[in-house]
């Protein structure tokens, strides 16, 4: 790993540097990535982002950008996926297998899978700390995306999975913020020792944490032909 490495840092407090990044490390430089996970405000804050695209039946893309899924919102994200994300890679072939029929014909296969533990194709030698969208996020950052944002990952309490919207999730008690500095302290030492500013969010106490990236609220308002 090269001494410069943005993860050098954050891995060295986990007592994990001196395990090796897999090869796909930093071979996507000069690029940006959209991590898609599945609290019910993905799909509003990936139309604020223009991230949402009126042609055809509509579609998840922006230029410049590439698509990671964390769990199982490649089920149901009609878009070309490069990567997905579960820190329980033995779920990542079951969601991957219940992807909707029409988007094998219409969009090309994800083409890698990430996880911290073995069973994904690329492993990275990360704790799995903070929920599965923490270790995606630092997973961008081992893959060399200039800017990475997050939608779809509020971590609160509201509605996720395609539940019902009166269903509450305990993200709020699970990754639950430090009295202190107000943020929770695996997200803290993400934001401090490897993200440099390149990770924001367009929702919820991530937002809060981490700012919205510019740019926000542009939405294309006419389905192409």
């Amino acid at each position: 790993m090269a001494p410069d490495h943005p993860l050098k840092a954050y891995l060295r407090e986990l007592g994990a540097d001196m395990n090796p990044l897999p090869a796909i490390a930093g071979t996507y430089e000069g690029r940006g990535l959209i991590i898609c996970a599945d609290a019910a405000c993905v799909w509003d804050d990936l139309e604020r982002f223009g991230a949402a695209k009126m042609i055809g039946r509509g579609r998840v893309e922006k230029d410049g950008y590439d698509i990671m899924t964390v769990n199982r919102a490649v089920e149901i994200m009609p878009a070309n996926i490069e990567h997905i994300y579960s820190n329980e890679p033995d779920l990542l072939e079951k969601f991957l297998a219940s992807r909707r029929n029409e988007y094998r014909k219409e969009f090309d296969p994800p083409k890698h899978s990430h996880s911290h533990r073995r069973g994904a194709k690329h492993v990275w030698p990360l704790g799995g700390h903070g929920t599965s969208g923490l270790s995606a996020a630092l997973v961008g950052i081992g893959l060399g995306y200039d800017e990475i944002v997050l939608c779809g990952m509020p971590l609160d309490n509201g509605p996720h999975n395609g539940e019902p919207p009166w269903r509450r999730c305990n993200f709020e008690r699970e990754a639950a913020d430090n009295v202190d500095t107000h943020i929770n302290q695996y997200w803290e030492r993400a934001r401090r020792l490897a993200f440099g500013g390149r990770v924001k969010s367009m929702s919820g106490r991530t937002r809060t944490w981490l700012g919205e990236p510019d740019g926000v609220g542009k939405k294309d308002s006419e389905w192409a032909a």
